[in-house]
């Protein structure tokens, strides 16, 4: 007969190892492929799978990959090499990524994701200016004009702007390695930046809303030589509860009403006797 004390130590230590989460899994990017128009980038997947490195400056371009990710956690570090230096465009992430849905010649015009991009300065072209900072957007649709959505983040036709935070402090610096903290789920987008300016965290932005299923994936345009590396997956943790409702506060009746409604009861006992 086993020993209850060894018993209970063994229990004990069985629920002390169920409680431990899991510990995020590596990413292999040599499974993942470019979207969009073969043109705009090329993206080089580099050692043994932990890194990838995209080398052109063109339109958007896409890495993204092979299945739907929702609900998790990404961890990494992006950087613009010294290489990318004398440039000052986007770089950043798609999620939900349903559309480009190959890597051709000739492109495609049907977007379908989220997106979160990252530029260094201020700079204008085609009559709109593109913001140091940070952008959130709904990108959805076909857009044959790329320079109202895409570089200048104005609500256009396919393109939705959800969050925005400028500054004149808040361009990504070539290289500078920044790890980024990404929450993607159904319900709540969260991304948190660490490195350079941003310290040992800070949170770019904390969104609620409704987010798509799909893949995820990196991003530029217009910037070469940017590296992402070190990915991990992992399970994201329930998102926050919404908050509870406005108590429903009672309208007070004010005293010359309350006593409006006994004289009008007085009145009813009266003549209820008469009529007795």
């Amino acid at each position: 007969m086993m020993n209850h004390g060894i018993s209970r130590w063994l229990m004990t230590t069985a629920l002390s190892l169920a409680a431990v989460p899991a510990l995020a899994a590596p990413v292999d990017l040599t499974t993942w492929a470019e979207k969009g128009n073969s043109g705009n980038g090329t993206w080089t997947v580099e050692g043994g799978g932990t890194s990838v490195l995209q080398t052109i400056n063109g339109d958007p371009t896409f890495f993204v990959s092979p299945t739907s990710l929702i609900n998790k956690k990404f961890t990494g570090k992006i950087t613009v090499t010294a290489a990318g230096a004398g440039d000052d465009d986007y770089i950043g992430f798609v999620f939900g990524f349903n559309n480009p849905t190959g890597n051709t010649a000739s492109g495609n015009d049907n977007y379908d994701f989220v997106l979160f991009d990252w530029k260094q300065g201020d700079q204008s072209s085609g009559g709109f200016l593109a913001r140091e900072g940070f952008n959130l957007s709904r990108v959805n649709g076909t857009i044959t004009d790329l320079i109202p959505g895409f570089w200048g983040h104005t609500d256009s036709t396919g393109f939705d702007v959800l969050e925005t935070s400028y500054s004149a402090t808040s361009g990504w610096v070539e290289s500078t390695e920044y790890t980024f903290e990404i929450t993607y789920q159904e319900t709540n987008f969260k991304l948190v930046l660490s490195g350079g300016a941003f310290g040992a965290g800070t949170t770019i932005f904390d969104v609620a809303g409704s987010f798509p299923n799909g893949a995820f994936g990196f991003y530029n345009y217009s910037q070469a030589q940017v590296r992402y590396s070190g990915l991990t997956e992992d399970e994201a943790p329930p998102p926050p509860p919404p908050p509870p409702p406005p108590p429903v506060s009672e309208v007070p009746v004010p005293a010359t009403a309350l006593l409006f409604g006994a004289g009008l009861a007085g009145l009813g006992m009266v003549r209820r006797r008469r009529a007795s």
